[in-house]
């Protein structure tokens, strides 16, 4: 979520009007006006009766009608100037930002503790994970200074490798002696095969087990460890070749289809080590010894050689993996939440902006239909007394008394009607905070983002701090 969520829920104003009024006043049509109202014929008949008399003091039927039509007019310009004018003043208080300024100050305040809080969270995060990087080199350092160490750990073959050159040393060896000692097997090549297999898993498995746990130890600082893993290498050799020459008369006594080949084996082996009766198991000899070699060798250096190097640096590689990718997630994270931020206190700075404007062309709009209703009132006015002078004068034309009724000389008036007076606050001041408090939020998140950013320690930052200290 992001600094200025919460101030987008201003983009979402309660809007019940769907347009604002055009000019509702309609313009009447004089002559059609008298045409359709009879004015002339109907005061030539009145005249030629001098109707009205010319003592009466009141308008005649023909009059009344004539007002009648003009007030009809102007009660329907009244409700349309009504309606207008409450359109307008609905459509200004649907300007929800301006209706929330003083929220929109506060709520941009509020966003930006929201993002410093996001910061300070995150640096949170990462004050433990330098901890733990500053401990890693430290046990790295003095694990080297313990031992001796001047040099970066070998990364090593890894432990896919070296299991699989182990894997296959076991098959080859395997597979190769499947064929010799298939002979006089009652299970035939299936029997042959696991008799194989396990002279060859002895002869590999036990030589990996050495090469991973016991050669190491060969390069130990402590002279103890040495002479151990020396002697310990030593009789593994001893026995390494013992086992393989085993294996050699083993497969001699298969060969020759004696009784008991295992007691056989042992017999030869006592009575004449070194002598086999076929070149192969000489070579079988040869091969089991290089196999074994390759598979110590593999697991050896499946790792660093020296003991516990290896994984003390493979511990400190890891944390500062995790250091480098939390770091790198705290800038993606920080970035993200700036230029939202920022996207979106821009968004609303120019959606204020626009309503400001809007309400000022709302207000004038109203403004210009009041005085159109004004204007319109005297319009109709005009009308009236224009109709019931031509009305009037066309009477006392056909008049035969010559007399001119005493009210004729009245001018008539239309009472006027004012819409509601609308004063609106003067916000401009308002806005003007409202926009800075925007501005503000904008370059002080930009600021505090920097200022984050400057404030990462990367490793090699970290690491010229230790060595300083």
């Amino acid at each position: 979520m992001g600094a200025f969520t919460d101030l987008k829920k201003f983009f979402k104003p309660d809007d019940r009007t769907t347009a604002l009024p055009d000019d509702p006043f309609v313009v009447i049509d004089r002559e059609r006006t008298v045409a359709r109202l009879r004015l002339v014929e109907r005061a030539k008949a009145h005249g030629e009766r001098n109707f009205p008399p010319h003592n009466a003091a009141t308008r005649d039927d023909v009059e009344e009608e004539i007002v009648a039509e003009v007030l009809e007019h102007a009660n329907r310009a009244r409700i349309n100037a009504s309606n207008g004018h409450r359109l307008y003043t609905e459509r200004l208080s649907e300007l929800a930002l301006l209706r929330e300024l003083s929220t929109i100050t506060g709520a941009s305040a509020q966003a930006l503790g929201n993002f410093k809080a996001t910061i300070f969270n995150r640096e949170g995060r990462l004050s433990l994970a330098k901890d733990a990087i500053r401990e890693s080199y430290q046990e790295l350092a003095t694990f080297k200074s313990d031992h001796g160490l001047s040099r970066p750990a070998h990364s090593g073959i890894g432990p896919i490798y070296a299991s699989s050159i182990v894997a296959v040393s076991w098959l080859i060896e395997s597979a190769a002696n499947t064929a010799f000692l298939r002979v006089n097997d009652d299970y035939g090549l299936l029997g042959g095969f696991v008799a194989a297999a396990v002279v060859a898993a002895v002869n590999v498995f036990i030589s990996a087990v050495v090469g991973r746990f016991w050669w190491p130890h060969l390069f130990h600082k402590s002279l103890v460890r040495k002479v151990l893993a020396a002697a310990g290498c030593a009789a593994w050799l001893v026995l390494l070749v013992i086992w393989n020459l085993l294996a050699g008369h083993f497969r001699d006594a298969k060969g020759a289809m004696v009784a008991h080949p295992e007691t056989e084996a042992l017999r030869l082996l006592t009575d004449r080590t070194w002598h086999f009766e076929s070149i192969y198991s000489y070579g079988l000899l040869f091969a089991g010894i290089v196999f074994a070699l390759l598979a110590a060798t593999a697991a050896y250096k499946m790792k660093d050689p020296y003991p516990g190097y290896g994984d003390t640096y493979k511990r400190h590689q890891d944390r500062c993996d995790e250091y480098a990718d939390e770091i790198e997630l705290t800038l993606d994270e920080l970035r993200e939440t700036r230029d939202e931020a920022i996207e979106s206190a821009a968004e609303i700075r120019e959606e204020l902006r626009r309503q400001f404007s809007e309400r000022g062309q709302i207000i004038a709009a109203r403004e210009r239909n009041k005085h159109r209703f004004r204007e319109h009132q005297d319009y109709l006015e005009s009308i009236g007394g224009f109709l019931l002078s031509t009305y009037r004068a066309e009477n006392v034309k056909a008049r035969t008394d010559g007399l001119v009724p005493a009210h004729f000389d009245e001018k008539w008036s239309l009472g006027r009607v004012e819409l509601p007076g609308d004063h609106e606050p003067n916000i401009d001041d308002e806005v003007v905070r409202a926009q800075a408090a925007l501005a503000d939020s904008i370059q002080t998140v930009s600021s505090a983002y920097q200022e984050a950013i400057d404030g990462l320690e990367h490793l090699d930052k970290i690491k010229r701090s230790l060595s300083n200290g």
